[in-house]
């Protein structure tokens, strides 16, 4: 066996991983990330990867050129992101994790040596979670990152993706605390006492509806403003979910699941029949929760600022996003 050709196992806090240390055609020690144990990596089976590579040495494997972690996210999305169609809201999504997120962290990194250390990834995954974001946040950032890997490793800038290693946060299905009847009822009293006499009751009443649709059907803020009244079912007490308004732009559900029908309890149905007697937007292509004079989507950030004062009016101090 070549001078400095081994196989290395890594004893770190996810684990026994397998590793593999080599030099390439041209003399340059090339280091690569096998897999963990758990998932059937062993020495023996490290052995015969590390003869499956000195093969290729012998006829003339070279390490690739060196590139980092910002090369990589320069060519995702000049060529990745603009080659797919993908939804503005995504783009969005994606290009402001990479710009706060990804790139300051990982932005100088060699992206090979990036690719074999899954325990980078760890470490990110521990910081992101420690400064205050979401577990739900921190697997869309694994989710773009995995993209990523799987891009580079189609262009042959690495031959493995970090993000296979890494275990995924686990989300709190309770993440926003349902209220109770009585904290509902007190939200809407709130609601009403701020409308009183208001020159913003139109928005105090609609942000009412709007957040009483939201908190009986389990409906999302966008779900709830892309409403159109054909969407609407009121004799048959249901409705169907078909649209969203996000980031300034109405787009389809993501997969079938998010297309559903709701049926509608006693308190949506009363704010939707309310709300149909107070807009003069009924037609069926018509928002349900429209400008009260030109009918365009209202701005959510508005919406929810008038939601705010209500939830700090009836003393609820859930994290509730209405």
């Amino acid at each position: 066996m070549p001078s400095g050709a081994c196989v290395i196992r890594y004893d770190g806090k996810r684990g026994v991983v397998w590793k593999v240390k080599y030099r390439d055609a041209d003399g340059r020690q090339v280091k690569e990330t096998l897999g963990r144990e758990a998932d059937g990596w062993t020495e023996r089976k490290a052995q015969r990867e590390l003869g499956k590579q000195l093969g290729a040495v012998e006829r003339g494997l070279r390490k690739p050129t060196r590139r980092t972690f910002d090369d990589l996210a320069d060519e995702f999305d000049r060529v990745t992101l603009e080659a797919k169609p993908r939804k503005r809201s995504t783009l969005i999504d994606y290009r402001s994790t990479l710009k706060n997120h990804l790139r300051p962290w990982f932005g100088h990194d060699d992206l090979g040596q990036l690719a074999q250390s899954p325990e980078a990834i760890d470490e990110y995954v521990a910081h992101k979670l420690s400064g205050g974001l979401s577990p739900k946040t921190v697997r869309n950032h694994l989710a773009l990152l995995g993209l990523m890997f799987k891009q580079a490793r189609k262009w042959r800038w690495v031959s493995e993706d970090p993000t296979e290693l890494v275990d995924r946060p686990t989300i709190d299905t309770a993440e926003a605390e349902t209220l109770t009847p009585e904290e509902v009822a007190r939200l809407v009293a709130a609601y009403r006492e701020l409308a009183a006499g208001s020159e913003e009751r139109y928005w105090f009443d609609v942000a009412r509806r709007a957040t009483t649709v939201a908190l009986s059907t389990g409906m999302r803020r966008g779900e709830v403003l892309g409403l159109r009244w054909q969407d609407v079912e009121l004799l048959d007490r249901r409705l169907h979910v078909r649209q969203s308004y996000v980031r300034g732009e109405m787009t389809t559900p993501k997969s079938r699941a998010g297309r559903r029908v709701l049926e509608l309890g006693p308190q949506a149905l009363a704010v939707l029949e309310e709300q149909f007697e107070a807009t003069t937007f009924r037609a069926p292509e018509a928002l349900v929760f429209g400008h009260e004079v030109l009918g365009t989507p209202l701005d959510p950030s508005k919406l929810t600022r008038f939601a705010r004062k209500a939830f700090a009016r009836a003393a609820i101090a859930k994290p509730f996003r209405p």
